[in-house]
């Protein structure tokens, strides 16, 4: 009987406390490797792309600039999508798929519009990228265009 009630009662914490560590470890931090970024003033850079509780992170790689953008400064988002035929040589083409993200936010120190554009070819970064950015942004301030 004794046994019952202690399980059922640590069940019951269980299901009440999950829901809220679940919710924090999913927005506490997501990362995104050897994707491509531009930002107003750096030339396009391979870099990582982390997703944070209160901020996303860009670390370019070669250059080692850390652009750090916190999630109340973003005024809006969008998603393209677009496949470019590249010339492979002189007789052959070849297909390159392309996702592109465009954050457009608020710099707090100097109180300027900036851009980051987050450019990459792996069609598995995009449904987590853009359920956090929707989850950062009403739906109604995002655009979606496909190409």
């Amino acid at each position: 009987m004794k046994r019952n009630i202690i399980s059922s009662f640590c069940f019951a914490i269980f299901i009440a406390i999950s829901p809220i560590t679940n919710g924090q470890s999913a927005m506490a931090f997501e990362r995104f490797n050897d994707v491509y970024c531009q930002s107003d003033f750096e030339d396009k850079d391979i870099c990582n792309v982390s997703f944070h509780r209160k901020f996303l992170s860009a670390k370019l790689i070669k250059s080692g600039v850390n652009i750090r953008i916190p999630y109340s400064s973003i005024s809006r988002w969008s998603y393209e999508n677009s496949t470019l035929r590249k010339r492979k040589g002189i007789f052959s083409t070849r297909l390159e798929h392309i996702h592109l993200f465009t954050i457009l936010h608020r710099d707090i120190d100097l109180g300027t519009r900036e851009v980051l554009i987050i450019d990459f070819d792996n069609i598995e970064y995009v449904p987590p990228i853009k359920s956090l950015l929707e989850d950062i942004l009403p739906q109604s301030n995002f655009t979606d265009s496909r190409n």
